[in-house]
């Protein structure tokens, strides 16, 4: 009897020793409390737009979906013949502009000698000689209408000089008054004047001339950049190295509108970043820099472990999106993780590819076992001691 009693002492006093040590391990041992949410691998350089900015024919398509591209490299090609022609037409009216200028300047600075019956044109004499011709000959035409107004005006002075002298000399020997004589030397002056002020308007509209034709230049000067802009994008080129992500048309002679968008480019220089859906439920206990652990869809877990990785960013407010059935919307939180592969990792940099589904596991603190045991029942407790 003592001895029955005695294995059943020993035996509860094993099994309290026992219960002790687990409660110690339970409340010494902590666990990772994590949070748990679904992402997918994207490029941190967003992906890119390639739009049409002025719309045009699709001429030629140079590639594929799915093929890798390099910056600058020439995607598609618009056709270009009419923005061309309005280049030309803009380039060739800046030089008609550019010459008129130049004859406009030879006529307000002058014609001191109007025996010049051109003026310099530079390199215009070989490029637009049609059009330095129809400038020279309306300089010569301008000139010589100045000329001859200007000899009749010196023939009337010469004229009126004559009859000064004349009667200069007649005053001397008394024949005729003061008065006569100042009338004839007013009327020299005045015609000196006169033809002063030929010259004077002269230059003066030549002047109005040049800064109507500068003002016209530089308003053509601007339209030539619209018209070598609308050129320019006629010919499509990658921003960034990438992959072709999607073509909206792939038909030759397809007409695109101004801001159509003809393809995308998912970039592959840079790091990939992951962005993931946080359930509202679980943001209170994420902040920024914490750590994260990642499992990729794509490779056995078991095989290839995790990848570790670094809360970057969230969202300042919740997102919505249809859910599965298409008619009740989900909302989440926007986190952006950066991940780290570190070298010797079964996971390599190249294996990563944007659209990649991934399993995040953010790292919020730690909680011992006892913690987790106990919290059932605290909860209970607090649930029956507030009812009536």
């Amino acid at each position: 009897m003592t001895t029955h009693r005695t294995q059943r002492a020993g035996a509860g006093l094993l099994l309290l020793v026992t219960l002790l040590a687990f409660v110690t391990w339970a409340a010494l041992f902590d666990i990772d409390q994590i949070v748990r949410a679904s992402g997918q691998v994207i490029p941190q350089e967003r992906t890119q737009l390639i739009q049409v900015a002025d719309g045009g024919v699709l001429q030629e398509l140079r590639v594929s979906e799915g093929e890798q591209v390099h910056k600058g490299q020439t995607l598609a090609v618009l056709e270009g013949e009419r923005a061309s022609a309005g280049v030309d037409e803009v380039r060739n009216r800046i030089a008609g502009l550019d010459i008129a200028r130049l004859r406009a300047q030879a006529e307000a600075s002058g014609p001191t000698d109007l025996s010049i019956q051109a003026f310099p044109v530079g390199a215009y004499q070989r490029s637009h000689l049609d059009l330095v011709q129809a400038q020279q000959a309306l300089y010569r035409q301008n000139i010589q209408t100045l000329h001859e107004e200007l000899r009749a005006q010196s023939q009337q002075i010469q004229l009126a000089e004559e009859e000064r002298q004349l009667t200069e000399r007649l005053h001397q020997s008394g024949d005729i008054s003061l008065v006569e004589l100042m009338r004839t030397q007013r009327a020299v002056l005045e015609l000196q004047q006169r033809r002063q002020a030929t010259q004077d308007k002269f230059r003066s509209e030549a002047r109005k001339e040049l800064a109507r034709i500068e003002d016209e230049i530089t308003s053509q000067r601007s339209k030539l950049q619209e018209r070598q802009s609308v050129f320019d994008h006629t010919v499509l080129q990658a921003p960034t190295d990438g992959i072709v992500k999607y073509l909206r048309i792939n038909t030759l002679g397809g007409v695109l509108r101004p801001g159509d968008e003809l393809m995308q480019i998912s970039p592959t220089e840079g790091q990939y970043l992951v962005e993931a859906k946080v359930n509202p439920a679980d943001i209170g206990q994420l902040a920024l820099g914490q750590k994260a652990t990642l499992r990729f869809d794509a490779f056995d877990y078991s095989l290839y472990g995790t990848v570790p990785a670094r809360l970057d960013y969230l969202s300042s407010d919740t997102l919505s999106e249809p859910g599965p059935d298409g008619r009740s919307s989900q909302t989440y939180y926007r986190a952006r993780l950066t991940m780290t592969v570190l070298p010797g990792h079964k996971i390599r940099p190249q294996d990563i590819k944007p659209g990649m589904t991934v399993t995040v596991d953010i790292q919020t603190g730690q909680r011992s076992i006892l913690h987790y045991i106990a919290k059932p029942i605290t909860r209970a407790f607090s649930g029956a001691l507030g009812q009536k």
